[in-house]
């Protein structure tokens, strides 16, 4: 097949995350993207893992590794018994493909999870903290927060607008989805326990009660949220044998 190149934005960029050569069937340079050098996570590219690039023991543990802001845009290749695939996309993977997928396909698929990362914002990132909008969980450094749906909800809320204020009412709103502030303690309930798990990864006092509100403080200081932090990252490995993605499936 000839190359077959087409207008793309400056966003179609992906990475191939092995030491292994990029296989003339998956390099979507062919459909028109660039090729990113970087090892580094890139919430802007799309990553392509050849399943065969790691090894039994080693494969599981690096897959379960990735944080949900990658997973996002990650499609793993090679896969092909259909249990497996589901698998992989119930975990909250891209797109899991078998082997001998038409660059064609690859390029289709690739676009779709390029397009749908635009739609809305999918994560928030305040300092080391990562909130997933589609898990509806939060994470420091990969460490789950263990947060229930109105506690994220009300996260996320605050995260909106870091730093400022944000009013009983209005946390009644949007997060509650009420017209009005029921006599109950209920926001105060949800924020102590908010705070309470906040504090077991690390963040202590980062939400302060206000007159008539809460507000999220991210400091440059990085005392409440350390800003030197990260997610877990993806990076590449040697090809070795195939991975059998067993534990994955208990």
């Amino acid at each position: 097949m000839g190359q077959m190149v087409r207008q793309t934005g400056a966003e179609t960029r992906f990475r191939w995350l092995s030491h292994s050569r990029l296989p003339i069937e998956c390099d979507l340079r062919r459909c028109g993207w660039t090729l990113e050098d970087s090892a580094d996570p890139n919430l802007g590219a799309i990553g392509l893992l050849p399943f065969a690039a790691v090894d039994c023991v080693g494969a599981i543990a690096r897959l379960e590794a990735v944080s949900p802001g990658e997973r996002r845009l990650l499609l793993v290749l090679g896969i092909d018994s259909v249990e497996q695939r589901a698998m992989l996309l119930r975990a909250g993977f891209a797109d899991a493909l078998g082997n001998g997928t038409d660059i064609v396909e690859l390029d289709a698929r690739a676009n779709r999870v390029l397009e749908q990362s635009r739609w809305m914002p999918r994560e928030q990132r305040l300092g080391s903290l990562l909130l997933d909008l589609f898990a509806r969980a939060a994470f420091r450094r990969g460490k789950s927060l263990g947060l229930n749906p109105r506690e994220f909800a009300l996260l996320w809320r605050l995260g909106e607008t870091p730093n400022k204020t944000v009013s009983k009412e209005t946390l009644i709103r949007d997060v509650w989805r009420m017209g009005f502030v029921p006599e109950t303690n209920s926001i105060a309930v949800h924020m102590s326990r908010l705070r309470r798990k906040l504090a077991l990864v690390g963040l202590h006092d980062c939400i302060d009660t206000t007159g008539g509100g809460y507000q999220l403080n991210v400091p440059n200081d990085g005392h409440a949220i350390d800003l030197d932090g990260d997610a877990t990252i993806l990076r590449p490995v040697h090809d070795t044998n195939e991975a059998s993605p067993a534990r994955l499936q208990h």
